[in-house]
């Protein structure tokens, strides 16, 4: 009886809790296409090696897979599709921070193939990849209103390095309106960017609904700048936050705010934006075309902007402007808001007055407050610097900001506010005891003024203080001259 209880106990065990599957011989290719020899919570372990033919990825469901005694590279695609809750993770050995490797070939690194829901995919590294990272773009299906038939819902890439390697992520290139390959509730975290092989572009796309972009790290050269483009390229909503860029070509976000079965909104905030090449940080618009009419889900309503608490400064231009928002139809007539608030620029190429927008329609602005301007940051006592654009003690930037209680923290987790009220721009000074009250400038008609007030009394008191000298003269001469 005691073996039979045993024997139960183990068959329970195999069955209850999760272990390691190992996989791949370290070269050909790896292909799992079903959870054979696999139960919801096991891993999936592949050998260390160079798969110089790639490998398939298919009908897997709560499973993670990792690298297994070092690096795995890829000489070619991997084909994914029909994962639920599959994690794939390049943080399986100790020793490597990017486990997963897609090096010196021309194609795509990851290809979807049908829908995927609840995907992670983190710690890959992309060098000389003369093609996509992820490309979503190869049209399989219509949404109709049932997660199930979107491309992507809830995805994570998280710790994504890109060496000379061409976009990060690629989506459907049709209309919105005709729902292929929709993306929906997609996050891009700690993202490092070191030049690219393209255009400048990394993620691009219709169709990609509640996107969220934080903390990328964007430097190096763009070859091919030549395009209207911007890093992010989408229609739809999203937010693009803590982003560090210094150089390259085109905006940081050109964005058609569009919002899936009901209004949006999109936010740009705590952005560093630096020395680039033509164009300003965010194009925005909102074109009527792109929504639809009814309430039946599917459908599509427009987004607003709030463009908060950025940085922009030293952008070059050949054929443009280089302001922080180019600004183009947005309806305010139905409800929708461009809002830009907070945002510290210098040094920036722009037409007329304005520094901060270029409008380019006859809309309205009316939520625009709290920026700040200046042709030289360093001489007005705004920044420290102009590389990492730490903001001087004396800075007439701090804690002359609105709050927004839904940024917390600045570009790199220093709490919002510090003082009083938030700070301008895209770094919060960390040191309350540290802030130092701006010295008094006198511009140069008061500074005159003050001299000239300033030599009048002069004159007036020394005029009179010879009179009074003369008067003593004269009394002690008239005293003197009297007969004795």
């Amino acid at each position: 009886m005691k073996f039979v209880y045993t024997f139960c106990f183990l068959i329970l065990t195999l069955q209850v809790y999760p272990h390691t599957v190992i996989t791949g011989t370290g070269s050909g290719s790896i292909n799992q296409t079903d959870m054979t020899g696999l139960n919801p919570g096991d891993t999936l372990a592949i050998r260390s090696g160079y798969y110089e033919m790639g490998g398939s990825l298919f009908n897997l469901k709560r499973i993670t897979i990792i690298n297994y005694r070092g690096p795995v590279d890829f000489g070619k695609t991997v084909r994914l599709g029909n994962l639920k809750q599959v994690s794939f993770s390049g943080g399986g050995w100790k020793t490597e921070t990017y486990g997963f490797r897609f090096r010196n070939f021309s194609g795509d690194a990851f290809s979807l193939e049908s829908s995927c829901s609840n995907l992670s995919i983190s710690y890959c590294e992309y060098y000389n990849l003369n093609g996509i990272a992820f490309n979503a773009s190869h049209f399989f299906t219509t949404y109709t209103g049932d997660t199930s038939t979107m491309a992507l819902y809830k995805a994570t890439f998280n710790n994504q390095r890109l060496i000379h390697s061409g976009a990060l992520f690629a989506g459907s290139w049709v209309s919105n309106a005709q729902f292929q390959n929709v993306v929906d509730s997609i996050s891009f975290l700690h993202i490092e960017i070191d030049s690219t092989n393209g255009d400048g572009v990394q993620v691009i796309g219709h169709s990609i609904y509640r996107m969220l972009a934080s903390h990328w790290h964007i430097q190096g050269p763009v070859p091919n700048g030549i395009h209207d483009v911007g890093v992010f390229y989408t229609s739809g909503n999203g937010t693009v936050c803590n982003i560090y860029r210094k150089n390259g070509w085109g905006y940081l976000w050109r964005v058609w705010n569009l919002g899936l079965n009901g209004r949006a909104n999109s936010y740009l905030y705590n952005c560093i934006d630096l020395s680039t090449e033509n164009y300003g940080t965010v194009d925005t618009r909102l074109d009527v075309a792109d929504t639809t009419t009814g309430n039946d889900i599917p459908f599509i309503r427009g987004a607003s902007l709030h463009v908060i608490n950025n940085t922009t400064g030293n952008k070059k231009t050949k054929n443009y402007v280089s302001e922080l928002v180019i600004a183009g139809n947005f309806c305010s007539a139905n409800g929708y808001r461009l809002e830009v608030r907070n945002n510290l620029c210098f040094n920036n190429v722009a037409t007329g007055t304005d520094h901060i927008i270029k409008q380019n329609t006859g809309e309205q602005l009316t939520d625009t407050s709290n920026n700040i301007y200046s042709e030289n940051p360093i001489r007005d006592e705004l920044l420290l610097d102009t590389l990492e654009c730490k903001l001087n003690p004396a800075s007439r930037a701090i804690d002359q900001g609105l709050n927004f209680p839904f940024i917390s923290t600045d570009i790199e987790g220093v709490p919002r506010p510090v003082g009083k009220s938030a700070d301008i721009g895209a770094r919060e000074f960390p040191d309350a005891a540290a802030i130092r009250p701006p010295l008094q400038v006198f511009s140069l008609k008061k500074w005159l003024a003050f001299s000239l007030g300033t030599l009048t009394i002069a004159l007036i008191l020394l005029s009179s203080s010879r009179g009074v000298r003369n008067k003593i003269r004269e009394t002690t001469y008239k005293v003197e001259s009297q007969p004795q």
